[in-house]
């Protein structure tokens, strides 16, 4: 009689192991403009409207190319070109306190429009970006490179930005700047010129 080989037991254990979860789904593509693709555990997908977006995503656009998701507590988050997005944290229970959102955009222009797990103190929400992390309460916030350095600019609620250099809170209509690993630059209104231009590298062409 055969004796068992590592190779056969080996076999033997695998075919007794559980799969792997699927990732959770926490949300759909609105709209894509061009290219975009999802990483998961190792596994790319193109995005396209109505599919799926899953915790862990690793979001990236192409080379003029945007992407709009939402997220099942009401989230919008819009993607510029070359940008790349990951979401470490989402806890959302309907009618229920305790949610948590938690966005890393490591490159590229966003626009963030606050959902249901905002709560009423908007502490359950954190942005991280290459210059510090964003706080937002019932807020429309813009970030990415303009004009040689890092902006955000507030277009609703309140939103503080805090870095190593220091923390600045702004209002709607406010935005700051950073600029070489300084201390961010106090909230006030951008100039129009450059409001205009931070909007446009988040905005769909229209057809």
């Amino acid at each position: 009689m055969m004796r068992p080989t590592l190779l056969t037991a080996a076999l033997s254990l695998v075919a007794v192991l559980p799969a792997a979860a699927t990732p959770a789904q926490v949300g759909r593509v609105d709209k894509v403009e061009r290219q975009a693709v999802a990483v998961v555990e190792g596994a790319p997908r193109d995005m396209a409207p109505t599919g799926p977006v899953f915790f862990s995503d690793m979001i990236r656009t192409g080379e003029a190319s945007r992407l709009e998701a939402e997220l099942a507590d009401g989230t919008k988050v819009t993607m510029g070109e070359q940008g790349k997005i990951t979401i470490d944290a989402f806890v959302y229970r309907p009618g229920q306190p305790g949610g948590k959102l938690g966005l890393n955009v490591v490159r590229g222009a966003f626009l963030f429009v606050g959902g249901k797990i905002e709560g009423p103190t908007g502490g359950n929400v954190a942005i991280r970006t290459a210059v510090g992390t964003l706080g937002v309460r019932g807020t429309t916030v813009w970030g990415g490179h303009i004009d040689g350095g890092y902006g955000v600019l507030v277009l609703d609620g309140i939103v503080t930005l805090k870095t190593r250099r220091g923390t600045v809170t702004m209002r709607k209509g406010q935005g700051t700047m950073v600029y070489d690993g300084r201390a961010p630059q106090a909230a006030a209104p951008w100039p129009e010129d450059r409001t205009k231009r931070a909007v446009a590298t988040i905005s769909f062409p229209e057809r």
